[in-house]
């Protein structure tokens, strides 16, 4: 489970543990180490280095991590290993192991199993790591029209950022601002009352953002969406 998701909504990591037992697997949580993006971002790559050996090591024994996490993934997938210089190599063989929630789930040869249904209709946010590191975008738009009875609602400006960026939402306070809030316009034109997107920390910026606004919106993640739609 991703360190900010422990510390603002720890359930969704109880929704994606859910949908991925459903499917059969065996799956232990990792709670607490961090990827070490925002030290990475800041530019403190020694502590980046610090707080990602962390997290390999306690993954120690597992096959196969799955990350309800866009940017933590890759991070891990395509950051975290160049700050060991020589020993890249040696650190990606781990790296590779960590696996975003929505690949994950469809690529799943026993997603076919489960019966998804949950009427209403939602907005769609393609989260930035998922759309341009990780070419997500296809895979999570699949696995949206495999519920029964889900109107999902493309955004017109799909691929603009929300404003979050991690620390960037800290140092450019008033430009962060003014990108969730038109993400937020084009969320208010498809008249869904719900936003789902792969990765809370964009959620939790726009869900806040929504409040101050006075925008009545619900933020879901993909693994609440799903859990749901398997209620």
């Amino acid at each position: 489970m991703p360190c900010y998701m422990a510390a603002l909504r720890p359930a969704d990591g109880d929704h994606a543990r859910s949908v991925l037992e459903r499917l059969g697997d065996d799956v232990t949580t990792v709670v607490g180490p961090c990827c070490g993006q925002p030290a990475f971002n800041s530019g403190y790559r020694s502590e980046a280095r610090t707080v990602g050996r962390a997290l390999l090591r306690a993954s120690r024994g597992h096959e196969t991590v799955v990350v309800p996490s866009g940017s933590c993934t890759s991070m891990l997938q395509h950051y975290l290993p160049s700050l060991w210089g020589p020993r890249r190599s040696k650190v990606e063989r781990f790296s590779d192991r960590f696996v975003e929630f929505s690949a994950y789930v469809a690529g799943h040869p026993r997603l076919a199993t489960l019966p998804l249904q949950l009427e209403g209709a939602v907005a769609y946010h393609d989260a930035c790591h998922g759309r341009r590191e990780l070419a997500l975008t296809e895979s999570v738009i699949g696995l949206l029209a495999r519920i029964e009875e889900l109107d999902v609602r493309r955004l017109a400006y799909e691929g603009e950022c929300c404003g979050f960026g991690g620390t960037f939402t800290v140092k450019e306070p008033e430009v962060s601002l003014a990108m969730a809030q038109a993400k937020l316009a084009d969320v208010a034109k498809t008249q869904a009352r719900v936003l789902v997107s792969g990765d809370l920390s964009c959620l939790a910026h726009l869900g806040a953002t929504a409040r101050a606004e006075g925008q009545e919106l619900e933020t879901w993640t993909l693994a609440e969406l799903l859990d749901r739609a398997l209620a």
